[in-house]
């Protein structure tokens, strides 16, 4: 079966069986094989179909938010931790470095990194229960995500990268559908 070439204003000749482009002197399409034949000689010649615009599969954005969100916590709760060991450093720092600070303040800044320190933690553990939940789908994952992906947004430079995707993934309508849908069947399938 002949497939008939298409033919441009720009002279450029396109199969219409695959769409590919075909040299103006060549008798089959270099991609399928079909014979090509000039829209000129063939009186129906139809353009090709152009390519559907690809969708954003949104399977595949809300995985990846997912376990960009759970790596963030765990850079986040490393980050605690290190403020919590720096505030046990402060209280056991040697008798000349104490010595030299006015009496209470080696106490105060101890007190004011352990309550940071276990801030950023708590901050860490809210980051990796949106990534988990995200990626099971749990109906209540989507606004904890926001919320971290707005907590997220003075992490700089990472975290506001993972913000503004957070943002694009979770605000968009395919990505608001997708998500409720997914949602919806994950729950009625676990009964809950």
């Amino acid at each position: 079966m002949a497939a008939f070439a298409f033919r441009r204003e720009d002279d450029d000749m396109f199969c219409t069986k695959c769409g590919s482009e075909i040299e103006q002197h060549a008798r089959f399409c270099s991609k399928c094989g079909s014979e090509a034949t000039s829209a000129a000689a063939s009186p129906v010649a139809t353009p090709p179909a152009q390519p559907k615009r690809a969708e954003h599969d949104m399977a595949m954005h809300i995985n990846i938010l997912g376990w960009l969100l759970v790596g963030s916590a765990i850079l986040t709760a490393i980050g605690g931790i290190i403020v919590l060991f720096a505030s046990q450093i402060i209280q056991h720092l040697p008798g000349d470095v104490a010595r030299q600070m006015p009496p209470g303040i080696p106490h105060f800044v101890m007190w004011i990194t352990s309550v940071v320190g276990l801030a950023i933690i708590a901050l860490a553990s809210g980051i990796a229960a949106a990534g988990v939940g995200l990626l099971q789908y749990k109906s209540w994952a989507r606004v904890l995500a926001i919320i971290m992906a707005v907590l997220l947004v003075f992490h700089f430079p990472i975290g506001t990268v993972i913000a503004i995707y957070a943002f694009w993934v979770l605000f968009s309508d395919e990505g608001q559908q997708y998500y409720k849908s997914r949602s919806e069947s994950t729950m009625t399938a676990s009964g809950t």
